[in-house]
C-alpha cells in the first residue's frame, strides 16, 4: 500500500508566492504541487483573496508584481490544489476569529482568509504554508489556541 502525497494548507500570501514561483521555498512547493508530490488545500476566500493580490508581500523584493489573472487559473487547474470543502460550520469558525482579530484592529480580506486557513489547518492537522510578513493575521488564531504549524514560502 503507498502512502498519498503529502498535504498542506495555504494561505492567499503563499498561494500568490507559489503560482509565481516567488523564492527558492515556494519555487520548490509549486514544482511539488505541480508534480503531485504535495497536495495544497486552500479555502476558496483564499483562492479569491490571492486573485485579488498584486503583491508577493516580500519587504526585501523590487520586482513589481501584478494580478495573477490566468496564472492562478492556470496553477489551480494544473496542480493538486484543492479548494476546501465548504461547511457552515467551519465558516461561522473562522468568522468568529476574524471578529476577534478586528477587535484586535487587524482586518482586511487576507486577514479573513488566513482566519479561513488557520482553522482548516487545525482541523486537518496539516501545515500552514504562509510568508513571514503575514504573520500578523494569524494573532488571534493562536489566541483561540488553534494548533497550526506555520511555514514561510
Amino acid at each position: 500500500m503507498t502512502a498519498g502525497p503529502a498535504s498542506a494548507v495555504v494561505d492567499s500570501f503563499a498561494l500568490y508566492r507559489i503560482v509565481t514561483g516567488h523564492g527558492p521555498e515556494a519555487a520548490a512547493v509549486r514544482v511539488a504541487a505541480l508534480t503531485g508530490r504535495l497536495k495544497l488545500l486552500a479555502p476558496s476566500v483564499a483562492v479569491a483573496v490571492t486573485a485579488g493580490m498584486r503583491d508577493c508581500w516580500d519587504e526585501t523584493c523590487v520586482q513589481r508584481h501584478g494580478f495573477l489573472g490566468g496564472k492562478l487559473t492556470a496553477f489551480c487547474r494544473r496542480s493538486s490544489l484543492d479548494s476546501a470543502p465548504h461547511d457552515a460550520s467551519a465558516a461561522v469558525e473562522a468568522g468568529r476569529l476574524y471578529a476577534a482579530s478586528t477587535t484586535l484592529r487587524i482586518d482586511g480580506p487576507e486577514v479573513l482568509a488566513a482566519c479561513h486557513a488557520a482553522r482548516l489547518a487545525d482541523r486537518s492537522g496539516c501545515e500552514l504554508l504562509t510568508a513571514a510578513r503575514a504573520s500578523y493575521c494569524y494573532r488571534a488564531a493562536r489566541e483561540a489556541g488553534l494548533r497550526v504549524s506555520l511555514r514561510t514560502v
